[in-house]
Formats: C-alpha cells, structure tokens, sequence
C-alpha cells in the first residue's frame, strides 16, 4: 500500500479519520476500499505489534572432516582475541592510546597479508570477535565482570556469524545459509546436517555456532513479533526462591529445590580423586576428563530444563509476575551456602522469566529484598529474626505463616505498588 499510494499519508490531514457516517475522499488515485483497510491497519502495524530476538538452539552434526575445519576456525576466533587484547593493552601502556574496534579491524586486514590462513575462514566471525571484546571491557567497566583475561583452548567455544540466508538480491548467499534440502551450508564446509526439532518463528538475524564437549550446537537469534496483551493485575504473583524450598508463590504453591548438583556430588567426587591420581596428558587422563566434564554437562542439562519448565508454566499462567532483585554476586561469597547458591541457579531462572513474561505478552518486576522476610505481609510490623527460623509470628496482629510464604506476598506486594507508580 505505502509503496503503491506513497502520497497518501503525506496529502491526508491529521484530523481526518474514517468512519461508516463520514465519506473520505480518496487521493491519488487509491479506490476507496483500499484507502480503509490502509487506515484501520495503521494504528495495529505500528503501535500495537512490538518485536523480540529470542535464541533457538539445534543440534547440528558436522562429518570429521567438518569438525576439524570448524575447530580449526575457533582456533583463528581464539587466537584473534588474544591478539588483539595483547595489543590494546600494549598501546595503552606505551601512549596512552585508545585502541577501538575499528582498530583491531584495521590491523586485522593487514594481519591477513601476512598470516595467509587466516584468509581461510570467512571474515565476518573474525570481525565479531572484536565486539567480544569491546563488549568484555564495558562489563569490566560496569564491575558486571572481571578484567579481560587470555582464552584457552576450552574458554572459546563460539563463533557469531552476523547475517545469514541470501543477500537481497536473491542471487547469493551469505557466508552461513539454509541449502535447498533444509541442511546448513556454507561454501566452504559444504552441507551440515542439523536436526530441526521445531520450526524457526521469526526472521533470522545471526547465526552461533557452538562446541559442547563433543557435541556441536547452531543457536539461531531470530526477531519474533509479539503483540502485547492488557496487563491484568488479578493474574499476578509474588516469587520467593530459596534453598530449603526452590520457589514459594504468594497464592500458597510450593515448588521443591530439585538440588542436582548435589545427587551427583558422590560420582563427581570420586571422578575427580581418579582423575588427580593420573598423569597429566596421558591418555587414561584425557578420558578421565571427558567423564567428569559429561557428569558436569548431565547437572547443567538437568538444572537447565528444571528452569525452563518451570518459568514457562509460570509466565504462561501469570500475567505480573514479581521477583526479588537479588545480588547473586555478593551471595555467593559466603563460603557455606555458595555451592548450593550456585547449584540453584536464580539468575538464570530470573533471566528466564524476564524474556518469557515478554513472549507471553506480561510483565517481570523487581523489587528491592529488603525487610521482605521481616515485614508482616498482613500489619506491615517488621518482625525480625535469623535465617534459622522458618516461621513469621507477628508479635502485633498474631500472625502466623511460613517465612516464605510470608515474603513472597511482601514481594507481590512491593511489585504491585511499583507497578501503580510506574503507570
């Protein structure tokens, strides 16, 4: 329509609108039919649709062949890094000097005539690793992360590659794409099998792939469009996560801590006593290691779905969902709780909630965890008392409930009032 009649919505007045009682002429030359359907779609397409890149991931299975390439690129991804982190840190030392992106793309070009290999591998992974790094010094920066460290071998894993499918033209291709019987292919690899356990929802706007131990992953960032639902706040509720109990709801639901890395904490222990008592190198270690880091890889894959399942439900069910912001970071620095912190895994059950709530059309808050486990959810007296006690007994109204129980509709509470505010 905006291609065919772009002059419509230049000669349209504001004020005019369509309606079954008022007639609205027609400009340049548009029938009428087609004028109204251009008018009642506008305020649809480009107020109420709203987009959101979510990452879908597949197992792929590249031929040896194909994994010693794909390995070797890593190496190049790796290797370039740390080149470039040396040089940075090199040329601030000495000058003072800022040494951007654009930069390490620079030298990266001249790099290329010396070091031919590096020519083997398309360019855009390799361009990408520079904004892992300017991304890694802004998390420093933020004190989001530690200081820039050298990547081994087993601390790079990925490669990004930026665009893929075919170029706008419609002739070629991109570096990574879709081949004719649905397989990844790319000019230099050839075709790799990929096993599609669901369909891509979206457009596709970059392509990672990943090594697992031994396995090798295609994560696919694709930008999805949502169309937001009213927010209704009887559909809300409060989370209060824990060790003892993994989630307690403000309606009285209770969700057990499932604790995996501790039902696997025996076999990990007496795989890594066998693993001490070998050489390094040696053969009989190399396979001790791939039997710890699979047991490793089981509790993360157990824990992972754990999550999944159960912030899927919730932001399926729940409209207003309301978590504590916890300080994960600061948390884990006790030594007594920091496995078990560690084992449950709230950040990335927070982060899973967040983009859940969004597909789902509902909204994630997070309040301040302060005085939530004090605070009567009933008179607001402020009762207070150590982690050891497991029960809130108001000494003003007589209250009596469960810890949890009770913080959680403090923390639906604080998300409700700061949801009002924000509104």
């Amino acid at each position: 329509m905006k291609k065919e009649f772009s002059q419509i919505r230049q000669n349209l007045c504001k004020e005019c609108f369509w309606s079954q009682s008022d007639c609205l002429l027609t400009v340049g030359g548009a029938p009428l039919e087609i004028l109204k359907q251009y008018i009642e779609t506008q305020g649809q397409n480009e107020w109420e649709v709203m987009t959101m890149l979510l990452n879908q991931k597949y197992e792929i299975f590249p031929t040896e062949a194909q994994k010693e390439v794909l390995d070797r690129w890593l190496q190049y991804c790796r290797q370039t890094y740390n080149s470039a982190l040396l040089d940075k840190e090199r040329k601030y030392k000495q000058n003072k000097e800022n040494y951007d992106r654009y930069d390490m793309q620079r030298q990266l070009t001249l790099d290329k005539n010396t070091y031919p290999f590096l020519k083997e591998m398309p360019s855009q992974p390799l361009q990408e690793v520079f904004a892992r790094l300017k991304k890694a010094f802004e998390n420093f920066f933020r004190k989001d992360a530690k200081y820039p460290k050298q990547k081994k071998y087993k601390d790079y894993t990925s490669m990004t590659f930026p665009q893929f499918g075919i170029k706008r033209n419609g002739k070629h291709r991109y570096a990574m794409s879709f081949s004719n019987n649905g397989k990844l292919y790319n000019t230099k690899l050839g075709e790799i099998d990929i096993l599609l356990h669901r369909p891509l929802e979206g457009t596709i706007k970059q392509l990672i792939l990943k090594r697992q131990g031994k396995r090798w992953y295609a994560i696919f960032c694709v930008e999805r469009q949502v169309a937001p639902s009213d927010i209704d706040t009887n559909r809300s509720i409060g989370i209060d996560v824990g060790l003892h109990k993994y989630a307690v709801l403000s309606n009285g639901s209770e969700f057990e801590n499932p604790r995996f890395l501790r039902g696997k904490e025996k076999r990990l222990k007496k795989a890594q006593r066998k693993l001490s008592k070998k050489r390094k190198g040696s053969v009989s270690f190399i396979k001790q290691v791939e039997r710890v880091r699979k047991l490793h890889e089981k509790v993360a894959n157990q824990r992972r779905d754990f999550l999944h399942k159960l912030s899927y439900n919730l932001a399926k069910e729940y409209s207003v969902i309301v978590v504590e912001n916890l300080n994960i970071r600061n948390m884990v620095r006790n030594r007594k709780l920091s496995k078990s912190i560690s084992d449950a895994g709230w950040g990335m059950f927070r982060n899973m909630l967040a983009y859940k709530c969004e597909n789902h059309g509902g909204v994630l808050i997070k309040v301040e965890p302060k005085y939530t486990s004090q605070d009567c959810s009933f008179c607001g007296n402020r009762v207070k008392k150590s982690l050891s006690i497991r029960t809130h007994i108001c000494t003003k109204c007589g209250t009596v409930l469960d810890r949890d129980y009770n913080a959680s509709r403090n923390i639906l509470q604080k998300g409700l009032e700061e949801l009002l505010a924000t509104n």
